[in-house]
């Protein structure tokens, strides 16, 4: 696993489902707020799971995540919490009303869902549809692969060029005296990212 809860090869894992002729393939998260950021940059249908009656607190969390959304499923929509669910619905249409869609063509959409009826369901399904739909026939679906092309190249550069840094004698041997010294702030931050970066063989920083 990375950081953020996505694992390191989910493009890879992704793209060998479809090879292996898989039409719909669904990339799951833990919940940990950075890795729904990083699969939204993986996926065409961004879809984003709440459960009602979590507390403001816990809500919160997912703010920022709803702006990435192309729909929402408020699950658990029975029993006691059928109420808070419908409720929570209303709060979710409401925001939408005022959050700028990741996409022209498709404006997001919030529906309730029961994993334990099955409820709503088909509701999901048929959305997810329309959201693809909108997407094909307006050229977004064209332009949303272009940018996950360019992120995906951009993402292994990222990783190989942290994982030589890392693994680069001169880090290696100064690592554990700037780490002490910046911890116990004998040493700024940005002194002992120099000092690194240095080691490695890059010079200080020079705006222009």
């Amino acid at each position: 696993m990375t950081l953020g809860g996505v694992a390191r090869r989910t493009r890879e894992a992704m793209l060998l489902c479809e090879a292996a002729g898989y039409d719909v393939v669904l990339v799951e998260t833990v919940g940990v707020g950075q890795s729904e950021v990083t699969v939204a940059g993986m996926v065409d249908c961004f879809v984003v799971v709440m459960v009602p009656g979590g507390g403001d607190e816990l809500q919160g969390i997912k703010k920022g995540i709803l702006e990435l959304a192309d729909l929402i499923i408020v699950n658990k929509a029975d029993g006691a919490l059928l109420g808070p669910a419908r409720l929570a619905l209303r709060e979710y249409m409401a925001a939408l009303r005022y959050l700028r869609p990741r996409h022209p063509s498709w404006r997001p959409q919030a529906v309730t869902t029961s994993g334990l009826s099955g409820e709503g369901l088909s509701e999901v399904w048929s959305l997810i549809l329309q959201h693809r739909a909108a997407l094909e026939e307006s050229g977004g679906l064209a332009e949303l692969r272009r940018e996950q092309r360019l992120r995906w190249m951009w993402s292994t550069i990222e990783e190989r060029l942290l994982t030589a840094f890392r693994e680069d004698p001169g880090v290696v041997a100064a690592l554990g005296e700037v780490e002490a010294q910046v911890s116990a702030d004998a040493l700024p931050p940005t002194a002992g990212a120099t000092a690194l970066l240095t080691a490695f063989g890059l010079g200080p920083h020079r705006p222009d």
